[in-house]
């Protein structure tokens, strides 16, 4: 027998569609969803990178404090006037195209400590400002949240048109995969290091996530190598023309929480140093075209579209045509980021696991009911 139309079925489904639909975007809202749709960006980027690295230019150079360096100056880091000035000298002197330096400058006067070490700092500071756009990184003390002081003379050198704020932005979970040109602060704005590097190099700069699948891994100079070059044509080579930004590149610290670690030098892994990602963020803000996160109205969509398997009768079939949207929604958001937005699927996933998990449930529950409506006569 043909089994009877049911005229309340369209209605019944509209409504279970509509609650199903609700149920995922207000997951959407929530932290869990948030941190799903972190870590699936991560995912994405390391998919990217395995199928395509998309070309940048190579005008990025690292000159990296390693653990050669410390190692082989005899004075400890907070003494190191002399080989920082002579290091930002002899770049200079090479004519990069701008210089960042993510290393702290002191606070106060060492001269009491050895005569000339100020004036030898001195020197190689104003040696980058002559060379063209310099920025040093301003650090944060995170007890009291406010710029830590920079030696008078050094500051006044500077200015405040050279200086931006050395931090990196994270999330929840501490993972760097954002970027902002400018950090709020009481009095507006203060540009960051890379937002001001940026702005010195090109009038299209933007900010947004970090591009993870831009560009090859970053190579470094090793600081110490920059001090006892002999060969001058040869630090022209390295440099001239280029971005050059020095900062630590040890293996313990000055370390960023990221999806993929640009470190050429280092074996891959959740973290990186913190110039390395400094580095990769000032080559994303340079496209002028940073990736962006995909609008409110977007998710709504996906997921409204995400409750349909509902609609399907068999149970199988709509397990079916979930597992086939979520494998959808895996390869659309890889394109999508490859495109340059990124698009949350975390709450969609969710609702199409909801939709195929109901329509099991009625599914079964119907199976069970079948074999007690069944009469037999006498």
């Amino acid at each position: 027998m043909v089994e009877p139309a049911d005229p309340g079925r369209g209605a019944r489904d509209v409504i279970a569609i509509t609650a199903i639909a609700l149920a995922g975007f207000f997951f959407s809202l929530t932290a869990p969803s948030a941190a799903i749709d972190n870590r699936l960006l991560d995912l994405e980027w390391r998919a990217l990178r395995s199928l395509e690295t998309r070309p940048a230019p190579d005008d990025v150079v690292i000159v990296g404090i390693d653990p050669a360096s410390v190692n082989a100056i005899a004075a400890p880091v907070e003494l190191w006037h002399e080989p920082l000035g002579r290091a930002l000298t002899r770049i200079a002197a090479a004519k990069p195209r701008a210089i960042g330096l993510d290393f702290p400058l002191p606070d106060r006067s060492y001269d009491a400590i050895r005569p000339g070490l100020d004036r030898a700092l001195f020197s190689g500071i104003a040696a980058a400002v002559a060379n063209g756009p310099f920025v040093v990184a301003l650090n944060i003390d995170a007890r009291t949240r406010t710029a830590r002081p920079i030696h008078a003379p050094f500051l006044a050198l500077l200015g405040d048109s050279r200086l931006g704020i050395g931090l990196a932005a994270r999330d929840e979970d501490g993972v760097t995969r954002r970027f902002s040109l400018l950090v709020p602060t009481e009095d507006g704005g203060f540009p960051t290091l890379v937002g001001r590097m940026c702005r010195a190099l090109s009038d299209r700069c933007s900010d947004g996530l970090i591009d993870y699948g831009l560009g090859q891994p970053f190579r470094y100079v090793s600081f110490y190598d920059v001090l006892t070059q002999t060969d001058p044509a040869l630090l022209t080579q390295l440099f001239r023309n280029r971005i050059v930004l020095i900062g630590e590149t040890q293996p313990y610290t000055d370390r960023i929480a990221v999806p993929v670690n640009l470190a050429a030098w280092e074996l891959p892994g959740r973290d990186s140093p913190g110039v390395v990602v400094h580095a990769q963020t000032l080559r994303t803000a340079l496209t002028g075209n940073a990736p962006q996160e995909a609008l409110r109205p977007v998710t709504m969509i996906l997921v409204l579209l995400s409750a349909f398997p509902f609609l399907l009768r068999r149970w199988k079939l709509a397990v079916a045509g979930s597992l086939l949207g979520a494998v959808g929604l895996a390869v659309g958001a890889v394109y999508a980021l490859r495109a340059g937005v990124s698009l949350p699927v975390a709450a969609s996933l969710a609702t199409l696991a909801l939709a195929a998990g109901v329509r099991l449930f009625l599914g079964l529950r119907t199976r069970g009911r079948g074999p007690s409506n069944i009469q037999h006569s006498g």
